[in-house]
């Protein structure tokens, strides 16, 4: 009982932590044309600045038709001269949760009262790029300044080798599933891969043709994920399906922590779906995380999302009387170059004890990227 407690408690501070952000996958566009990450991202495995082809991907397949700024030109060059180029996230984020009163699923239950949260806007990414060709198609230098903390997140300089392989070393985010923006995701936090998850390490990997293989290792860890694309199927446009695993290399941790999971998705006409599921070990607990996301295009420049997630905080627990799900719905207009609107209603389910973690939740997001 007292172990019950205990685990139950763990997962109310771990559940509390994944309520503040909206989801904001990406993985979806690359799903829906076929692309692997490397090909919009100058991080192979997602995130972070765009190359030159995604710069004009975003700027102009992913604008509304009859967007702000379609008949205005730009002035503005990321490009500092032949070798050098900048870029930046920034993104707000404004928050409304009601007012929720517990319910008593056992005789004796107090009955508690979460009050309404109003968070006027706060940044929730705020990220300067730097890319230097050091020698034109072989050696890269690239910097992420995350201004939050104003230090580095991502500081590596990468190698080209033959057959579309590469190497990399320096500070970097680790590779693991889905590239999600959504640091709060079950799939992120449960496996401990976000944005925040970034060490001194090296990490090779392999891009011949539609497959895709990332290892990683630092003083601490080996992670690994590799996908494999398949295009211009019958009926499916695209297909992509992957699988992610890693360990920890110290001997006494070996056995307590570590993860490993599977992930895909395919395009059918206007709409795109994904999915991963991950299999967790944090401190010798067992844990199973799920996502699913379904986005559809109606018009070129608005994705309309809907996402569902469970996380299983411990199975010696019975997911009946401890399991955690969420879903997520969404709109996200492209109305103008480098800007980008998202409107979220997330809906949360837990125990019934614990009202903060039922709180629904209305997002808005304004999204400024280049």
């Amino acid at each position: 009982m007292k172990k019950l407690a205990s685990n139950t408690f763990k997962a109310a501070i771990a559940a509390s932590l994944l309520t503040t952000a909206v989801t904001r996958a990406e993985p979806y566009i690359a799903v829906r044309t076929g692309m692997k990450c490397s090909q919009c991202h100058v991080n192979g495995t997602g995130g972070g600045k765009r190359t030159d082809y995604g710069a004009i991907y975003s700027e102009y397949q992913l604008l509304m038709k009859s967007a702000i700024s379609e008949s205005r030109s730009s002035s503005f060059d990321p490009k500092l001269n032949k070798s050098v180029s900048i870029g930046a996230n920034f993104r707000v984020e404004s928050s409304y949760s009601p007012q929720l009163t517990s319910k008593a699923a056992n005789a004796g239950d107090t009955i508690r009262v979460a009050p309404a949260i109003r968070n006027p806007g706060a940044f929730t990414e705020k990220n300067l790029y730097l890319e230097a060709d050091l020698i034109k198609d072989w050696l890269k230098f690239y910097y992420d300044l995350d201004m939050n903390t104003g230090s580095a997140r991502e500081m590596w300089s990468k190698a080209a080798l033959p057959g579309g392989a590469y190497f990399k070393f320096g500070k970097m985010l680790l590779p693991y599933g889905f590239r999600l923006m959504d640091d709060e995701a079950f799939v992120r936090a449960g496996t401990g891969y976000t944005y925040n998850t970034t060490a001194l390490g090296y990490e090779a990997g392999y891009e011949p043709g539609p497959l895709s293989l990332v290892a990683n290792v630092t003083e601490s860890q080996l992670s690994s994920v590799g996908s494999l694309i398949f295009n211009g199927m019958p009926i499916i446009r695209t297909f992509r399906v992957g699988a992610s695993h890693s360990l920890r290399l110290k001997k006494r941790e070996k056995d307590a922590y570590g993860s490993y999971g599977f992930f895909g998705g395919f395009a059918f006409g206007m709409f795109t779906f994904l999915g991963e599921r991950d299999y967790t070990k944090d401190g010798g607990v067992d844990m199973i995380e799920d996502y699913l996301e379904v986005d559809f295009l109606p018009v070129q420049g608005l994705n309309l999302k809907a996402v569902y997630e469970s996380h299983w905080p411990d199975r010696k627990i019975a997911q009946s009387q401890n399991n955690r799900t969420r879903l997520t719905l969404g709109a996200e207009p492209f109305v103008a170059r480098y800007l980008q609107i998202g409107i979220y209603y997330r809906m949360n389910a837990w125990i019934p004890q614990n009202p903060e973690m039922n709180q629904d939740q209305l997002v808005g997001r304004l999204h400024v990227f280049f």
